[in-house]
């Protein structure tokens, strides 16, 4: 049960007046004083409800959408398409809508209930968390009503909406060694991250099923840098001539590794084939097009809010809370035979 300012003024042994004054910043308490009110709701893991102060009687319910790692740029809409989608759910329903962004440092000072609690939320949409991030493991015991993008908890009362990502990276290497590619090489995001993970295991188990034995040495990560990719991608293909084609587990990447192909003085497709995952507007406008999964982030985000929404009304209990978006293969210009 959430504390109250009553709890933090009992514990305190002071009035819930003074608790009041050292939370609005008046200046007529000691420091000895506000010291050990701080320390106490620190303890009981209190925050004062800023919205409260505003807010009439009526009870309104929120709906917050939280990007970690908040990082919006020419190439990728990704994260705008997901507040886009949560977005349109909130409008038709009557939930208010508030966005933030949020990292690691952040989430450091300030537990995830604390967050909620000062900023009147009744439920959260949260992307882009990491499996290091100390928001990923208070989730994992947490009560609040919340519903992850693209990661899985172990807390049955959370929320996941997603893409099938692990088959989708299987039909997309299934399809590289349809055309005749055995040396598959994969640049892959970052070792903390679900999706990674997910589309690290499509790829493993498309060469397994086919009988390709998995080169450890094909597998590189570039967390999800264009940049790091453009080398990355140099030095395999330096190092390992015998390959092919590449499975890369964003455009972002795939984009980074067709710029390596093009410096080494290489073509794509003719000399590498290369696949990317997220079918961003950029896809479908390099040269040449890029062949990749295509995920609909919007409808992500409005699916999302929806089972918040459900969630928080308790509604089809009965039912999954694990809903299940689909993907296809949008098949371009960036793959061809082997030669």
């Amino acid at each position: 049960m959430r504390a109250t300012i009553r709890d933090v003024a009992k514990t305190a042994g002071v009035s819930i007046a003074t608790v009041s004054k050292v939370f609005n910043g008046y200046t007529d308490v000691n420091e000895e004083t506000k010291e050990k009110i701080f320390e106490v709701a620190k303890r009981l893991d209190y925050t004062p409800n800023m919205a409260a102060r505003t807010l009439s009687s009526k009870k309104q319910q929120t709906i917050a959408l939280i990007l970690n790692e908040l990082n919006f740029n020419r190439k990728s809409t990704m994260p705008m398409e997901v507040l886009n989608g949560v977005y349109k759910f909130t409008e038709q329903s009557d939930f208010e809508f508030v966005f933030y962004g949020t990292s690691t440092e952040k989430q450091e000072s300030k537990t995830f209930r604390q967050f909620c609690n000062e900023h009147n939320i009744t439920g959260a949409v949260i992307q882009g968390l990491k499996m290091t991030d100390p928001y990923y493991y208070e989730i994992q015991e947490t009560s609040l009503p919340t519903v992850l993008i693209d990661v899985v908890v172990d807390n049955p009362a959370i929320g996941t909406v997603a893409i099938d990502s692990e088959a989708a990276s299987l039909e997309a290497v299934n399809y590289l060694i349809s055309q005749g590619h055995q040396n598959i090489g994969m640049i892959n995001g970052s070792r903390d991250a679900n999706v990674s993970i997910l589309r690290e295991q499509g790829y493993r188990k498309a060469l397994e099923e086919n009988a390709i034995s998995v080169n450890e040495a094909y597998v590189q990560y570039a967390n999800f840098d264009e940049e790091i990719t453009f080398l990355i991608t140099k030095n395999l293909l330096s190092n390992h001539k015998e390959v092919s084609a590449l499975f890369c587990a964003s455009d972002i990447m795939a984009i980074g590794a067709m710029r390596a192909v093009k410096d080494m003085g290489k073509r794509v497709p003719e000399d590498i084939s290369i696949i990317g995952f997220d079918d961003i507007i950029l896809a479908s406008y390099v040269t040449p097009r890029l062949t990749t999964v295509a995920q609909d982030m919007e409808e992500i985000g409005y699916e999302a809010a929806k089972l918040l929404t459900e969630i928080i009304n308790k509604e089809d209990q009965n039912n999954s809370i694990r809903r299940i978006i689909p993907y296809e293969i949008e098949y371009r210009e960036s793959v061809s035979s082997k030669k």
